[in-house]
């Protein structure tokens, strides 16, 4: 005898309730988000951000597949909407700490989740089959993975690689020590972390995670926030533009039919570029990797933009400060972000059309002033105010910054601004 014979109507009746209730809720979350259990409601990022037991999908706007899929812990700084929309890749959002969301019970925080083991990114893979039926995109199965998890980042990207080795494209995350545990991982798969370093440190010649002494065979690269205290913004910066650079690199010029396997480009050391991150200084040595580099510990970059990118970024230059075209990341309308009017941690968007002038606020003794679109020089001003007028910019994330030069032939490269063009 069938079991379905004895289902109560009344049983049926109550989960095509529930069900069209759920659609419901889902009509008002803003187009794209999909939860993998209950619907909170909450359509503004800044409340999505809070959400802290829901992993939820954005989808970029329009019919056409995604290229790719970013997985990024909510965080406070900026809207990761903008990455996705810049790439055309699907946005999966988690709340932190990630492996707790994965369902680890940690009494610590009070949270019971769903009894699945700590670092199963298997659950990540069967949301995206999942999703994939759902909405109509049935790329997400296949298309590549860009991540940034937080803290956990290295051991929830081995699961991956261990599950799907040739969809991860490349990953970032805070603490590098975990690296040498995945050879393969990282010999395959760029990877980059990051730590702040204090005004503190930086006055006392502190530097974070540098005790690596061996020459890494692997596609990894490592930088601090010099001059920063702990936080997420000025992290998500440097994982950003070097995710950027990685998908540049590794994604084909022709992607598969929807559903079908992308076959992404192979990187190797070799391809690269190399820099040193031991120096605290302004004006760290980056060179190709095929030239070789004397490196005390050697950090690896996809292309020539990264590695000057990086450069400026890693910088502790203090008297040489890129005050436009930028947005200052602060509050506005009591908004971290305002409102997606700073976006990327120090940056926003700009016109393509636009013709732009690049400023500089200057403490030190500079000759010349010269401004960077990454390692694309843009021009060099000799006469106060510093003011480099009618430069007009490539569309895409760009990393802006201005290099001072000293009589002496000393150079020193200010940190950087990080805009959207569009």
């Amino acid at each position: 005898m069938h079991c379905q014979q004895f289902i109560p109507r009344w049983l049926v009746c109550v989960v095509l309730l529930c069900g069209v209730n759920s659609l419901r809720a889902a009509e008002a979350f803003p187009p794209g988000w999909l939860p993998v259990n209950q619907l909170d409601g909450k359509p503004t990022w800044r409340e999505v951000r809070d959400i802290k037991d829901r992993i939820h999908l954005y989808l970029p706007k329009g019919k056409e597949p995604v290229r790719g899929v970013f997985a990024c812990f909510v965080f406070h700084s900026g809207d990761p909407r903008e990455l996705a929309n810049l790439w055309n890749f699907a946005l999966v959002t988690v709340p932190w700490p990630f492996e707790y969301d994965l369902g680890v019970n940690d009494k610590r925080n009070g949270r019971f989740k769903l009894g699945h083991e700590m670092e199963n990114m298997g659950l990540l893979l069967r949301y995206l089959d999942q999703a994939g039926r759902t909405t109509g995109h049935p790329e997400l199965s296949t298309v590549p993975i860009v991540g940034w998890l937080g803290q956990n980042g290295s051991r929830m990207c081995a699961d991956l690689y261990a599950r799907a080795p040739k969809r991860v494209l490349a990953w970032g995350d805070s603490f590098p020590n975990r690296l040498r545990q995945y050879p393969e991982l990282t010999q395959n798969v760029p990877f980059a972390f990051a730590w702040e370093a204090s005004k503190k440190d930086l006055r006392e010649g502190v530097r974070s995670y540098r005790t690596d002494e061996k020459f890494p065979a692997d596609l990894s690269c490592r930088a601090s926030t010099y001059g920063h205290g702990h936080g997420i913004y000025s992290k998500f910066n440097f994982f950003m533009f070097f995710l950027d650079r990685c998908i540049a690199a590794r994604m084909p010029e022709k992607f598969p039919a929807p559903g079908q396997p992308v076959r992404l480009k192979p990187l190797t050391r070799a391809q690269g570029w190399v820099g040193d991150f031991d120096p605290i200084g302004s004006w760290n040595p980056i060179a190709p990797a095929k030239d070789g580099i004397k490196a005390k510990h050697p950090v690896w970059f996809p292309d020539a933009y990264a590695a000057a990118s990086w450069r400026a970024y890693h910088s502790a230059c203090t008297d040489l400060e890129i005050m436009s075209p930028r947005r200052v990341y602060a509050k506005i309308n009591n908004q971290w972000g305002g409102g997606g009017l700073c976006g990327l941690g120090y940056g926003g968007y700009l016109d393509l059309n636009a013709e732009h002038t690049f400023s500089v606020k200057m403490k030190g003794d500079y000759a010349k002033v010269e401004y960077f679109d990454g390692d694309q020089s843009l021009g060099m001003v000799t006469t106060a105010p510093w003011e480099l007028r009618g430069i007009k910019l490539s569309p895409g994330l760009r990393v802006l910054y201005a290099v001072g030069h000293r009589a002496d032939g000393s150079r020193a490269a200010s940190r950087p601004a990080m805009v959207i063009v569009r």
